[in-house]
């Protein structure tokens, strides 16, 4: 069974405020992803600019093809925006499309612009789009200033809950839940199906993975066989027809995955694909930090099932991911103890605190991201709070609302941090700090720009930051180990200016340094 990637869970180091509402109906279809593409511009790839940065929305809609461009560090004398066909640096490219041209294009380091392209290109597009990628020129470097390739803008997620109601003979006390997320076309005619599935009271052995539509007897497809789960847990990849994917996004309500194991052979527990709703929570976790803080992290899950709240069918069943900070994270590097299963009655509310203890049961530490995968309507909120109970101070923290992927964004600002110490001409009293994150929800690596600006507007530090897929990271705002390493001492009233290839979730968390107490930061956005 080969390994495949996996998908994220995000906790936030902060966090209580009511969450957005679930947008997805789970048995309506699901929207195809092959007409909407981000890409990530920097200057490593074409050997190009250095500190310049763009990211790109490509949007397909029949034959007409939408370009939206913003971009950071390479001034006012942009020449150009290409499409080409192959990958950045290789000798072998084709130009498709030059989307704008000096001077009627880019207006403060922006574009807008759509033009015709032809349905062979758009088949190729829809089919491969790590084929394709866009360059931007400049009179500085009139052979590409930056360049990045093409990769959709969504994940495609199914969810669901298996049990054995409605198998003849299945177990009486297994369960589970599972996620699976359709990959991007490999440009052969295959779509790579990734799978995540917890499993509980049905050992590890597994005689099969498959999904059928009710009332055939031969599955459409097949996850494994002869699989060995990891405590209960099984992930993986294969390879479906394109023809499959669209018919499980079409309908996803219609078809079963089953789980048969060598005790039920016919099938231990099954359960209905639907289309998934995702909840994030961008940081959570424990940590010792300075001054003898001690953080931890409550969570919250409601249910905000439609359905009456004495039927339990609407009971709502997901799967949890914790990915830890600073790492690349897929279904095959993520250990057993960071995901989890959990179940909330309709209209209930189920917490935890100190997730790290009470969620996970002691199997991750420090911090990093959440994700709350679901075919119900999940809401949720989380708590980060300086625990000082045992030297009898009680606790002082921050909230931050759940985050739907809809929430992440390209661009943003994160607005009023600083580090003051005390005694600073810009203390008046108060001594802060300020910690910088963010999360990567997506299977594919993204580049982001950051820029720190002072209080009149100027530019006093930039600098790039890689995010691979579902990776969390956080640091201080400025200092050897910071955001920006080259700004020390004190400084106040400044913002976080971004740009990011694919949507990402950043926050920042201002800290008093003497009481402990925090403030969390939500990007504002235009």
């Amino acid at each position: 069974m080969n390994k495949g990637s996996i998908f994220a869970l995000i906790l936030a180091c902060v966090i209580a405020v009511p969450a957005a509402v679930a947008q997805n109906s789970a048995c309506n279809a699901i929207a195809p992803s092959n007409n909407v593409f981000n890409a990530a511009l920097i200057g490593s790839n074409i050997a190009g600019s250095q500190t310049g940065f763009a990211n790109v929305n490509f949007s397909l809609n029949g034959t007409q093809a939408t370009v939206n461009a913003k971009s950071l560090g390479l001034g006012n004398d942009i020449t150009g925006i290409t499409l080409f066909q192959g990958t950045p640096g290789s000798l072998t490219v084709i130009p498709i499309q030059t989307f704008s041209s000096f001077p009627n294009g880019f207006n403060n380091g922006q574009f807008t612009g759509t033009v015709t392209l032809d349905q062979n290109t758009i088949n190729q597009i829809q089919a491969n789009p790590g084929n394709f990628f866009f360059v931007i020129t400049t009179t500085q470097f009139p052979n590409g200033a930056v360049a990045g390739s093409l990769v959709p803008s969504r994940p495609q997620l199914i969810a669901g809950r298996v049990t054995s109601a409605g198998l003849q003979n299945g177990s009486d006390i297994g369960t589970g839940s599972f996620l699976l997320s359709l990959g991007p076309p490999n440009g052969n005619g295959n779509v790579p199906l990734n799978f995540d599935i917890m499993t509980f009271g049905l050992g590890n052995g597994f005689n099969s993975l498959q999904i059928a539509a009710p009332g055939l007897t031969t599955p459409i497809m097949i996850l494994g066989t002869n699989a060995t789960a990891n405590n209960g847990r099984l992930v993986g990849t294969t390879l479906i027809s394109t023809a499959q994917a669209n018919q499980l996004l079409a309908n996803p309500c219609s078809f079963t995955l089953t789980l048969s194991t060598p005790t039920f052979p016919n099938g231990a527990v099954a359960g209905t694909l639907a289309a998934a709703n995702e909840v994030f929570i961008p940081v959570v976790g424990s940590a010792q930090g300075a001054n003898g803080t001690n953080f931890m992290t409550d969570v919250s899950v409601f249910n905000n099932s439609t359905i009456g709240v004495s039927d339990q069918s609407a009971t709502a069943n997901a799967l949890l991911q914790f990915f830890p900070t600073g790492t690349s994270n897929t279904a095959a590097s993520v250990n057993a103890q960071s995901v989890t299963a959990l179940s909330v009655p309709p209209r209930g509310t189920t917490t935890f605190r100190d997730v790290t203890t009470s969620l996970f049961n002691g199997g991750i530490s420090g911090i990093g991201a959440l994700r709350i995968v679901s075919a119900g309507n999940l809401l949720a909120n989380a708590r980060i709070y300086d625990n000082q109970i045992a030297n009898g101070r009680g606790t002082a923290g921050q909230s931050e609302p759940g985050m739907f992927r809809s929430q992440a964004l390209q661009q943003g600002v994160l607005v009023g941090v600083g580090s003051v110490s005390a005694g600073s001409n810009l203390a008046n009293g108060q001594s802060f700090r300020t910690n910088v994150g963010f999360f990567n929800p997506n299977d594919t690596s993204t580049t982001v720009a950051l820029e720190l600006r002072d209080n009149a507007g100027k530019v006093t530090a930039s600098r790039l930051i890689t995010l691979a897929p579902f990776m969390h990271t956080q640091m201080p705002l400025s200092g050897p180990n910071g955001v920006f390493t080259s700004v020390t001492g004190d400084f106040a009233t400044s913002s976080i200016f971004f740009l990011s290839g694919t949507p990402v979730f950043g926050y920042a968390s201002i800290i008093d340094s003497i009481s402990g107490d925090a403030s969390f930061v939500t990007p504002s956005f235009q």
